[in-house]
């Protein structure tokens, strides 16, 4: 048997899944508050301990690498890479857009919205599939509110069999640009999805090393250094 340990520490509800074999043999979630690294080892040790298994036991992991929650992000993603490289086990990273999209229908393109700064979301189109990785179809996008409709424009396949998923405040901005759309709110990208994703691509050996992982963090810096005068 092979099991997959997945992280989602991205946003406001944090998770941790356990596959065996392809097959999802549970999930935890949790509303961790002030206290995700101690959620998230919690979560492990009660899932884990539910099989009769150790963390050593655990054959590959797999983790949500964002965009989200810049604290939460960095406390899931170190985790997995301490994980993986004190086992000497294989990881594997997952978007969050990738994870959302998982569990949605297949064959029809999907947006996956999910909250950026209080003006801004990220934005990805994804074909999910039956079988395999959700399918690209646009580049991942920080889009002020102002911009969401020149974004759309742009970016929106054509074709009047489109859905989304994402933060409810998301679908409220989105309804005047996009008015025939199924939709799903989803108040963080799920656990399951980045468990779904992450062993697929563990069998299509897209492992990456722990000291190698790069976060996906697509919004635009806060801060700017004013340049230098000096020659």
């Amino acid at each position: 048997m092979a099991y997959l340990l997945a992280i989602e520490a991205t946003g406001a509800v944090c998770g941790v899944a356990l596959v065996q074999d392809g097959a999802l043999a549970g999930a935890v979630r949790l509303a961790h508050g002030m206290n995700l690294s101690g959620s998230l080892l919690h979560g492990a040790e009660w899932l884990l301990g539910r099989r009769g298994l150790s963390l050593a036991q655990v054959d590959a992991f797999a983790v949500d690498v964002g965009p989200g929650a810049f604290t939460g992000l960095k406390i899931g993603v170190m985790l997995a890479k301490s994980w993986a490289h004190a086992l000497g086990k294989p990881l594997v990273t997952v978007s969050a857009f990738e994870a959302c999209a998982a569990q949605m229908p297949a064959g029809a393109p999907t947006l996956v919205a999910l909250p950026a700064r209080r003006d801004a979301l990220y934005l990805q189109w994804l074909l999910p599939l039956d079988e395999g990785l959700p399918s690209p179809l646009s580049e991942p996008a920080f889009v002020v509110r102002e911009a969401l409709g020149e974004w759309l424009a742009h970016s929106a396949p054509e074709t009047d069999a489109l859905q989304a998923v994402g933060a409810t405040h998301a679908r409220e901005w989105l309804a005047p640009h996009l008015l025939r759309l199924h939709w799903r709110t989803l108040d963080a990208p799920p656990v399951e999805g980045v468990a779904q994703v992450g062993w697929h691509r563990l069998q299509a050996g897209e492992t990456v090393h722990p000291f190698a992982l790069v976060p996906l963090y697509i919004q635009p810096p806060s801060i700017h250094l004013k340049p230098s005068n000096t020659k």
